[in-house]
C-alpha cells in the first residue's frame, strides 16, 4: 500500500517538534547532574548505557535489534563518535562553566554547518540563503564571546569556544547518516547500535580517567540528571534516524531550531536564567540566521520532493 502523502509530511514534522522539545532539556539535566558532583566522563557513559538498554528492550520487542554487518558497524562508529561522544563529553564538561541557555544557542549553528558539510560533499547546491544563515549564526557566536559582560565570567568565553565542537559534530553526523545508512535497517536498531558503541567507548575512557563510578551511590540530583539525560538520548537517536529516513538531513537539521527555543524555556523555568543584553543580541542574530537557513532547507526539500 502506498504511503499517504499527508502522513509522510506530517510524521517527520511531529517527530521533529517532539524530539526538539525533549532534547532542549538535556542542558538543564547536564547542569543538575554535574553540579551534584557527577564526574563528567562517567555521566556521559551512564546516560549512553541506560539509553542503550532502553532502546534494546524496545528493539527486542519489535524484532529490531542492531545488525552487525560492516556497513552497520561503520554507521554505529561514526554516529557514536560525532553524534554522541564528542558533543556530549564537551557539553557535560562545560555544563557548570557556561549557562545552559548559552549552550542551547550553539545548537542554532547546526543547520548552517550541516549545509556547509553537505555542500562540501556535493549533496547540496550553493544557496545564498544558506550562506547567509551561516554568516548570521557566527555573528551570534561573536556577540556572545567578544563583549565583556555577555557571559558570567571572562573564562566562560574559552569554554564556549570549546563547546563549538558539539554543533560541528552534530552537523557531521547529520550528513553521515544520509550517506552511510545501511539499506534494510531500522531506526530503532541503528539507534541501539550507536548507543551500545558509544557506551562501550565511554566505559573504557571512564575507567582510564575516573575509575568505575556507580551512579546510584551519588547524590539524588546526579541520579535524576543521568536518568533524565538517558531518556533524552533514547528518544533523540531514535528520532534522528527516523526523521532523516523520512525527510533527509537538511530537514532534520531544523530539529535544532525547536531545541534552541525549548532549551531556553527549560533554563528559564528551572534556573530562572535570564540572558544578558549581548546574549539577547546574539539570539536576534541567530534567529535571522535561522530564517535564512530555513529558506535554504525548504528549497532543498522542494527539490528533493520534485525528483521523487
Amino acid at each position: 500500500m502506498a504511503e499517504n502523502p499527508a502522513t509522510s509530511r506530517t510524521l517527520p514534522l511531529v517527530l521533529l517538534v517532539v524530539g526538539g522539545v525533549v532534547y532542549g532539556s538535556v542542558f538543564s539535566a547536564n547542569k543538575i547532574a554535574i553540579e551534584a558532583g557527577f564526574p563528567f566522563i562517567a555521566y556521559t557513559f551512564w546516560q549512553a548505557l541506560i539509553a542503550a538498554l532502553a532502546v534494546l528492550v524496545i528493539g527486542g520487542a519489535t524484532k529490531s535489534l542492531p545488525q552487525m554487518s560492516t556497513a552497520h558497524l561503520r554507521q554505529y562508529g561514526f554516529t557514536a563518535l560525532f553524534g554522541y561522544i564528542i558533543p556530549f563529553i564537551v557539553f557535560a564538561y562545560v555544563a557548570a562553566k557556561v549557562p545552559p541557555l548559552v549552550l542551547t544557542l550553539l545548537l542554532a549553528l547546526t543547520p548552517a554547518l550541516t549545509y556547509l558539510f553537505a555542500f562540501i560533499m556535493r549533496l547540496e547546491k550553493f544557496r545564498q540563503a544558506s550562506i547567509m544563515g551561516v554568516v548570521f549564526g557566527f555573528i551570534g557566536i561573536l556577540l556572545i564571546v567578544l563583549p565583556e559582560g555577555s557571559l558570567p565570567s571572562p573564562e566562560a568565553a574559552g569554554w564556549l569556544i570549546l563547546a563549538l565542537l558539539a554543533p560541528i559534530g552534530f552537523a557531521a553526523n547529520n550528513v553521515s547518516v544520509a550517506v552511510l545508512r545501511p539499506p534494510a535497517s531500522t531506526s530503532i536498531g541503528l539507534s541501539g547500535g550507536v548507543l551500545l558503541v558509544a557506551s562501550a567507548v565511554m566505559f573504557v575512557i571512564m575507567l582510564v580517567f575516573e575509575g568505575f563510578v556507580p551512579f546510584w551511590t551519588l547524590a539524588s540530583g546526579a541520579v535524576w540528571g543521568v536518568l533524565w539525560a538517558a531518556l533524552v538520548n533514547a528518544i533523540t537517536f531514535w528520532f534522528l534516524f527516523e526523521i532523516i529516513r523520512l525527510a533527509g538531513p537538511v530537514f532534520f537539521s531544523q530539529f535544532n531550531y525547536v531545541s534552541v527555543g525549548s532549551g531556553s524555556l527549560w533554563a528559564l523555568v528551572l534556573f530562572q536564567e535570564l540572558p544578558s543584553l549581548w546574549v539577547w543580541a546574539a539570539l536576534v542574530a541567530m534567529v535571522i540566521g535561522l530564517v535564512f537557513a530555513t529558506q535554504g532547507a525548504n528549497a532543498s526539500i522542494r527539490e528533493a520532493s520534485a525528483k521523487s
